[in-house]
């Protein structure tokens, strides 16, 4: 009967025992962890953009106007420049036909004041003469110019047997451009044309006087050659001949 009560005991002690341990795992086992909360929902604002630069009232304000442009001269504009009341109104004067004569009339009188100053400035001079040579080339146009001005245009059928200067004025020593352009046409079939522009430069000394000839001598058989047998030159060539004499003081 001792015996019995003796198991019965241990076998008490041996739960309990085994309730205990059960107990001190669960708690010892580790936590899940917890969930991170979602975060709220961005909150969208419907009302549209603020404009920038706006006044009280709403309004936009005028746009800035553009940078001034860049004269390259500290902000100064060149004296070259026309004035304000100088530029032509583009409601004055719409459609108005152009008097050319009045044009170039203005341009002769520019050209003889500029002349004139020279003379005065200069004793050193330039003169430009011209002689044509051929029997069926005509001059359909002809211009002479120094220093990209045109200084003289030939008039219709001009044409020099001997050499004619057509200009003759004072210039600054030194070096000087002659342009001499040209326009010919053959008198048996004016159809047949040639044009040329010739650019040449001349040294003026200090108080000299530099005569320029300028020959043009027209060969061309084109005219004549080719209708008849379907073959033709042209011959139209400048010869350049430059003199330099001291100005009698």
């Amino acid at each position: 009967m001792r015996a019995r009560k003796r198991t019965r005991f241990i076998a008490a002690v041996l739960v309990a025992g085994a309730t205990t341990l059960a107990t001190l795992a669960l708690a010892q086992r580790p936590k899940a962890p917890a969930a991170k909360p979602k975060p709220p929902p961005a909150k969208v604002d419907a009302a549209p953009p603020e404009e920038p630069n706006g006044d009280a009232g709403g309004a936009a304000a005028p746009p800035e106007p553009p940078p001034a442009p860049d004269l390259g001269d500290g902000g100064r504009a060149s004296p070259l420049n026309p004035a304000p009341q100088e530029l032509p109104s583009a409601n004055a004067d719409a459609g108005a036909p152009i008097d050319y004569d009045r044009l170039l009339a203005d341009i002769a009188a520019l050209r003889a004041r500029v002349a004139a100053v020279s003379d005065n400035l200069y004793q050193s001079r330039i003169a430009i003469g011209l002689q044509t040579d051929g029997d069926h080339g005509k001059i359909a146009r002809l211009t002479v110019a120094l220093d990209d001005g045109v200084v003289y245009t030939a008039p219709a059928s001009f044409a020099a047997s001997d050499m004619t200067t057509v200009y003759d004025h004072s210039v600054a020593p030194g070096r000087h451009a002659v342009t001499i352009d040209v326009d010919r046409k053959d008198d048996r079939d004016e159809s047949f044309r040639t044009s040329q522009r010739n650019r040449f430069a001349v040294d003026v000394p200090r108080d000299h006087r530099v005569e320029v000839q300028v020959k043009l001598i027209d060969d061309s058989a084109m005219g004549k050659d080719f209708p008849a047998d379907k073959s033709g030159k042209y011959d139209l060539r400048l010869r350049v001949k430059a003199v330099a004499k001291p100005v009698a003081k």
